[in-house]
C-alpha cells in the first residue's frame, strides 16, 4: 500500500512537472515603436493555431502558451512581429508602423484623422500603388482601384483626363465631378499637371460625414490629393528611369481591309439598288459597268478594266485581279508606335525642427497616333519648419509646364477624325496620291502627296484625315503655378489655430490649325485659331481647433473660415489666309475672322464647424455644419446650409470580445448629411448675359441666356452605414449600404415661342436617388519572412432613379433623346424603336408596332414603327477591381485589374459600320452574314445604297456593357543591400511594368469606358505602354 502511495505522490508530481513545462504564463505590453504609445487591441496569438488574446486599451496582455511556442503580434498599421517564448515570462514588443499600410490614419477635411475615430466613408491609395501605373494623368489611375469610383475615358490622348463619378450619378444639366483638394485647398487645374512620384495619398471621401465640410461643393465627392514632405532625419535622394512603348490598346471594329471583298459587296449593293426596274441579270451588268462611278475613279488593281473589276454574272472578283497599284493599309499605315520617357529625382530630410521635400521631373509621352503626344516639366518644393514649442510654418511651392499635342482638335464625328476616317473609309482608297500608274506623287520640295479624294472620291471628298494631321496643329500649352503655406500657432495646450492659403495661376495658350492643303480649310487658305486663358483661383482659410482629454473622454473641435475668389481672362482670335503653310501666327494670315475676349469671377465664402467625441476608444460621434454662401446665386439664393451627423462604434474594444484574438477589428458606424452642388456651368444665373455680333460694323445684340434669379443650389442628402472588421491579421472586409438622394436638380425648361429667344430657362426642378452597395476584402494569404503574397477586390453596385419630374412633363414621362424619363426608373432608360428582324422573304429590316391596346405587328418603316420603353440602362450591375502582389526576397510582382459587369451600350459605331450600304464607306465584317436569297434566315438585312431603315436607332444596337481589363502588370527586383552599399547606394530596383495589358468586351473594338450614359464614338482609343525602369535610392 505504502509502495501504491508513494507511485501515486510520484507521478502526480511528474505531470505537474510535465505540465509546467508545457505551457507558461507571458504578461507583457504592446507598444508603438515610433512613438512609445501603448497599441490597443492587438492581436496576440501563438503561431499556427487560433490560441490567443488580445492588448487592453492600455497595450497590457497576459496568455498562456507552450514554452516551445512562438507568439505572433499584429495590429491594424503595423508590420507583424514574431517572439519565441522559451523560459520568458514576460514579452514586451514594440510594432513597427507600416509604412505601406494606410489605414491607421487618413486624409480627411482640413485635417489628419485616424481612421479608428473615422465615422464617414473614405478609401485612401499610397502614392507607392499610383506610381505604378504609366498614365500621365492620375485620374486614370483611378480606374477599378477605390470602390464606389467609376471612371469614363473619352480619349486616350496622352495627358487627357478621365471623368469621374463617385457613388453614380449626381446631377443631368450640372456638374457631376467631385471636388480636388491638393494639400488641403481646392485645385482648379488639371491633374496632369502633377507627376504620381510627388503624390503621398490620394483619399476619396464619398459620404456627408467625410463631404459636408465642403459645403457647396461637396456633393459629388471629394478626391485629396497630398504630396509628399519630408521628415526628419538623413537627406534621402530618390532617382526614378523609365523608358517605354505606346501602342493602342483596344484594336478598331473588326472593319473589311481587303479591297476585292469591298468590291464585291459594294457591286451588290448597287445591283440590289436597281433590282426593281432591272431584272437580275441586267442589274448584274448595271453594278459592273458602274461600280466605280458609284465609288469614284479608285481601280486598285492593275491590267483590270474599270467595267471588269466584278463579274457581272457571278458578283466575284475579276480572277485576274492579283497585282495592286497601291498597298495603303488605313488600318495600320496612319499608326506608329510611340517613346515614353520619364525622368524623376527627389530629395527629402531635414532637422527635428525643418524638414524639406523636393522634386524635380521630366515626361515625354508620344501618342500612337503621329503628331500625338504630352510632354511635362515640373519642379515642387516643400519646407516644414518648427520655429519654436508655439509656432509651425511650412511653404508648397510647384511649377509645371505642359504641352499637349492632340491628333485633331474635334474627336466627333467629322471628316478630320482620324480615328472615324480609318473605319469608315473603303479599303480601296489610298492614303497617299498615286498616279495611273500606281506611282505615288510628290510636291517640288520632296514632300509626300496625300490623296485628298478631289477627283470624285465617294466617301469625303476633298478631305484626308491622315494629311490633315500630318501638316495641321492641335496643341495646348499650359503654365502652372500652384503656391501654399500654412502655420500653426499652439495657443493653449489643447488649443491650435491654423492658418493656410493657396494661390494657383494658370495660364493656357491654344494654338488650332487647320491645313489649306485640304480639308474643309483648303477653299479658305488655311484656318488658324489662337486663345490665350489666364485663370487665377485664391483660397485662403483660418481653423481654430480644440482637443481636450478628459479620462476616456476626448474631444475634437473644429471651427473655421474660408474663402474663395476665382478670376479668369480670354483672349480669342480667328484668322484665314495663311501665305506660309508652316506658321500658324497671325502675322502670317491676311484675313480676319473673329476677335473677342472676356472676363469671369466666381466668389465663395463659408463658415463651418466639427465636433468629435470620444468615449474609451469605444463609441464615437460626429456632427458638422457649413453655411456657403456662392456669387453664382441672386442675393436672397446665395446661402445654402449643409450638415452632417455620424457615429462608430469600435465592438472591438468591448470587453466580451477582447480575448477574441481571430478579431482583430471590427467597427459599425452610420451616418447622414447634406452637402450642395453650385458648379451648374452658369457664371451669374441671376443675370440676363447677350453676346454682341457685328453686322455690317454695327453691333447687334443676341440674347444668350435668360436670367433665372430663384435657382439655387443642388442638394445632396446621403446616408451612409457600414462595417469594417479585420479577421485573423489577415483578412479584411469592409462593406457599405448607402443612398444619394439629390433633390432641386437644375433643368432647362422649354418656353413657348411667343416668349422668344432664349428659348429655355434654367429652374430647380427635379429629384433622383442612387441606392446601392459597396464592399472591399483583401487578404494575406501567405506572411512569412521571405515570402507574402495578399489578394484585394473591390465592388459597386447601385441603382438609379427619379423620384420628381420636371413640373412641365407629362405625370406618365417624356422621352429624351434616346432615353425615356419617369419617375421610378432610372435617368437613362433607353427609350428606343424595337427591331423586329429581317423579313425572310425580302431581306428588308423590320421593327415593331403597337396600338393603343397593346397589339403586336411587324412594319418596314421606323416612321410607322412604335418607341419602347426597353427596360435596359447603362448602369452596370457590379463594378469594380482586383488585384495581387506577391514579394519574395528581392522580387514583387503586382497585377491590377478593373471589371464591370451588366448595363447596356448603345454602339452607335457599330451601327455606323453595318449599313445596308453607302458608297464609298465600309463595312463591319460581320455584313458577310447579310441576308442573301441563299441566307434567309440572317437577322442582317440586305444590301442596297442608300436604304436608310436598315440601321435606324433601335434596340439591334443594344449591347452589355461587360469588360474585364488588366489595368497594370509590373515585375521588380530589388538588389541585394550587401551588393549596392558596396557602391555606396542604398537601395537599386530594376522593374518592367504594363499598363492596359489587355481588355476584352462583348465587341471587338468596342470600349465601354468612354461614357456614363453608354454612348461610344470614334475617339482616340486607350493607350498599351510597356517600360522598363530603375529606381536608384541615396
Amino acid at each position: 500500500m505504502k509502495k501504491a502511495k508513494l507511485f501515486l505522490s510520484a507521478l502526480s508530481a511528474l505531470m505537474a512537472v510535465t505540465l509546467g513545462a508545457q505551457n507558461v504564463r507571458v504578461e507583457g505590453t504592446v507598444k508603438d515603436a515610433s512613438t512609445g504609445e501603448a497599441v490597443p487591441y492587438a492581436s496576440v496569438l501563438v503561431r499556427g493555431t487560433t490560441s490567443g488574446t488580445s492588448s487592453d486599451d492600455k497595450g497590457a496582455y497576459s496568455v498562456s502558451v507552450p514554452a516551445s511556442g512562438v507568439l505572433v503580434f499584429s495590429a491594424i498599421g503595423y508590420e507583424e512581429q514574431e517572439v519565441a517564448v522559451g523560459s520568458k515570462t514576460r514579452i514586451d514588443v514594440a510594432l513597427t508602423p507600416d509604412t505601406e499600410f494606410l489605414d491607421e490614419t487618413i486624409v480627411v477635411a482640413y485635417g489628419v484623422q485616424k481612421k479608428s475615430s473615422f465615422v464617414g466613408s473614405a478609401t485612401q491609395l499610397s502614392g507607392d500603388k499610383l506610381t505604378k501605373m504609366q498614365a500621365s494623368n492620375v485620374s486614370k489611375s483611378l480606374e477599378g482601384a477605390v470602390a464606389g469610383l467609376q471612371t469614363a475615358s473619352s480619349s486616350g490622348t496622352p495627358g487627357s483626363g478621365a471623368s469621374i463619378q463617385i457613388r453614380g450619378f449626381g446631377s443631368v444639366s450640372a456638374s457631376t465631378s467631385p471636388l480636388i483638394v491638393v494639400d488641403g485647398t481646392p485645385y482648379e487645374g488639371s491633374l496632369n499637371s502633377i507627376p504620381t512620384q510627388d503624390i503621398e495619398s490620394i483619399t476619396v471621401l464619398k459620404d456627408a460625414a467625410a463631404n459636408s465640410m465642403y459645403g457647396a461643393r461637396g456633393s459629388n465627392g471629394v478626391i485629396m490629393v497630398t504630396t509628399k514632405r519630408g521628415t526628419a532625419g538623413k537627406v534621402t535622394i530618390n532617382f526614378d528611369a523609365k523608358v517605354g512603348v505606346n501602342s493602342r490598346a483596344v484594336p478598331a471594329y473588326d472593319v473589311i481591309t481587303d479591297p476585292g471583298e469591298y468590291y464585291e459587296m459594294a457591286w451588290e449593293a448597287a445591283r440590289n439598288g436597281v433590282l426593281g426596274s432591272r431584272d437580275l441579270a441586267q442589274a448584274g451588268i448595271y453594278a459592273s459597268a458602274n461600280l466605280l462611278k458609284l465609288l469614284g475613279p479608285y481601280n486598285i488593281y492593275e491590267g483590270i478594266a474599270d467595267d471588269q473589276i466584278v463579274d457581272p454574272g457571278t458578283g466575284k472578283l475579276n480572277a485576274n485581279a492579283s497585282y495592286r497599284k497601291w498597298s495603303d493599309d488605313w488600318s495600320k499605315d496612319v499608326f506608329r508606335s510611340g517613346i515614353r520617357q520619364e525622368y524623376n529625382v527627389s530629395a527629402a530630410g531635414g532637422s527635428d525642427a525643418t524638414q524639406g521635400y523636393m522634386s524635380v521631373s521630366y515626361l515625354n509621352d508620344e501618342g500612337y497616333v503621329p503628331n500625338s503626344g504630352f510632354n511635362r516639366i515640373a519642379v515642387r518644393a516643400k519646407v516644414d519648419h518648427t520655429v519654436n514649442k508655439f509656432i509651425k510654418a511650412g511653404i508648397n511651392l510647384a511649377y509645371s509646364n505642359t504641352v499637349q499635342r492632340q491628333y485633331n482638335d474635334n474627336e466627333g464625328s467629322n471628316y478630320s477624325n482620324l480615328f472615324m476616317f480609318s473605319q469608315m473609309i473603303a479599303p480601296i482608297y489610298p492614303i497617299y496620291l498615286y498616279d495611273d500608274n500606281g506611282n505615288r506623287q510628290y510636291d517640288e520640295l520632296g514632300n509626300v502627296k496625300y490623296d485628298w479624294g478631289e477627283t470624285g472620291r465617294a466617301y469625303a471628298p476633298t478631305s484626308n484625315a491622315y494629311g490633315q494631321l500630318m501638316s495641321s496643329i492641335a496643341k495646348t500649352t499650359r503654365d502652372n503655378i500652384s503656391s501654399r503655406g500654412y502655420v500653426n500657432i499652439n495657443l493653449l495646450k489643447d488649443l491650435v489655430f491654423s492658418a493656410n492659403v493657396a494661390y494657383d495661376v494658370f495660364n493656357t495658350v491654344y494654338d488650332i490649325y487647320a491645313t489649306p492643303n485640304g480639308g474643309d480649310a483648303a477653299n479658305v487658305g488655311g484656318r488658324g485659331e489662337q486663345e490665350a486663358d489666364r485663370y487665377m483661383a485664391l483660397n485662403a482659410n483660418q481653423l481654430l481647433t480644440w482637443t481636450p482629454t478628459f479620462g476616456d473622454h476626448s474631444l475634437n473641435v473644429l471651427l473655421g473660415h474660408e474663402t474663395k475668389a476665382d478670376n479668369s481672362y480670354t483672349l480669342y482670335g480667328q484668322m484665314t489666309g495663311f501665305v506660309n503653310k508652316t506658321v500658324t501666327d497671325f502675322a502670317n494670315a491676311t484675313n480676319y475672322q473673329d476677335l473677342t475676349s472676356y472676363r469671369s469671377s466666381y466668389f465663395l465664402e463659408g463658415v463651418f464647424s466639427r465636433a468629435e467625441y470620444n468615449f474609451a476608444n469605444k463609441y464615437y460621434l460626429s456632427a458638422s455644419y457649413r453655411m456657403d454662401g456662392s456669387s453664382r446665386f441672386a442675393p436672397d439664393k446665395r446661402w445654402g446650409n449643409f450638415w452632417a451627423v455620424g457615429a462608430s462604434w469600435n465592438a472591438k474594444a468591448e470587453s466580451f470580445l477582447q480575448e477574441a484574438a481571430w478579431l482583430d477589428n471590427l467597427k459599425l458606424k452610420a451616418s447622414y448629411g447634406t452637402q450642395g452642388n453650385d458648379n451648374i456651368g452658369v457664371n451669374r444665373v441671376y443675370e440676363n448675359l447677350y453676346r454682341i455680333d457685328r453686322v455690317d460694323g454695327k453691333a447687334s445684340l443676341t440674347q444668350t441666356f435668360r436670367a433665372a434669379p430663384e435657382v439655387t443650389w443642388e442638394k445632396s442628402n446621403n446616408f451612409n452605414t457600414g462595417f469594417e472588421t479585420r479577421l485573423f491579421g489577415r483578412l479584411g472586409v469592409n462593406f457599405e449600404y448607402f443612398v444619394k438622394e439629390t433633390k432641386d436638380m437644375i433643368y432647362y425648361r422649354p418656353l413657348a415661342l411667343s416668349q422668344g429667344k432664349p428659348s429655355s430657362q434654367l429652374v430647380n426642378d427635379m429629384d433622383m436617388m442612387n441606392t446601392g452597395f459597396e464592399f472591399e476584402v483583401s487578404a494575406d494569404l501567405v506572411k512569412t519572412s521571405d515570402f507574402n503574397w495578399s489578394i484585394n477586390i473591390n465592388g459597386t453596385h447601385y441603382k438609379n432613379k427619379l423620384t420628381r419630374l420636371p413640373s412641365d412633363y407629362p405625370a406618365e414621362g417624356k422621352q429624351v433623346g434616346n432615353y425615356w424619363r419617369e419617375v421610378g426608373s432610372s435617368l437613362y432608360n433607353y427609350y428606343l424603336y424595337e427591331w423586329a428582324g429581317v423579313n425572310p422573304e425580302t431581306g428588308a429590316a423590320q421593327y415593331y408596332k403597337y396600338d393603343d391596346e397593346g397589339n403586336q405587328s411587324i412594319v418596314n418603316s421606323t416612321s410607322e414603327a412604335s418607341y419602347v420603353k426597353t427596360g435596359k440602362n447603362p448602369i452596370p450591375d457590379l463594378y469594380g477591381g482586383f488585384g495581387t502582389v506577391l514579394t519574395w526576397k528581392g522580387f514583387d510582382f503586382s497585377a491590377n485589374f478593373a471589371y464591370q459587369i451588366g448595363g447596356y451600350t448603345l454602339d452607335s459605331v457599330y451601327q455606323q459600320l453595318m449599313s445596308s450600304g453607302s458608297a464609298g464607306t465600309n463595312w463591319h465584317k460581320d455584313m458577310f452574314n447579310r441576308w442573301t436569297p441563299q441566307n434567309t434566315g440572317s437577322d442582317i438585312p440586305k444590301l442596297q445604297f442608300n436604304e436608310q431603315e436598315a440601321n435606324q436607332t433601335s434596340t439591334r444596337w443594344l449591347i452589355k456593357s461587360s469588360y474585364l481589363s488588366l489595368r497594370n502588370v509590373t515585375v521588380g527586383y530589388t538588389l541585394p543591400k550587401s551588393l549596392t552599399s558596396r557602391l555606396s547606394i542604398a537601395g537599386i530596383r530594376l522593374y518592367l511594368t504594363a499598363d492596359n495589358v489587355f481588355y476584352t468586351s462583348e465587341r471587338k473594338g468596342m470600349d465601354v469606358r468612354k461614357s456614363f450614359s453608354g454612348g461610344n464614338g470614334f475617339t482616340y482609343s486607350a493607350l498599351r505602354t510597356v517600360s522598363g525602369g530603375v529606381t536608384l535610392t541615396f
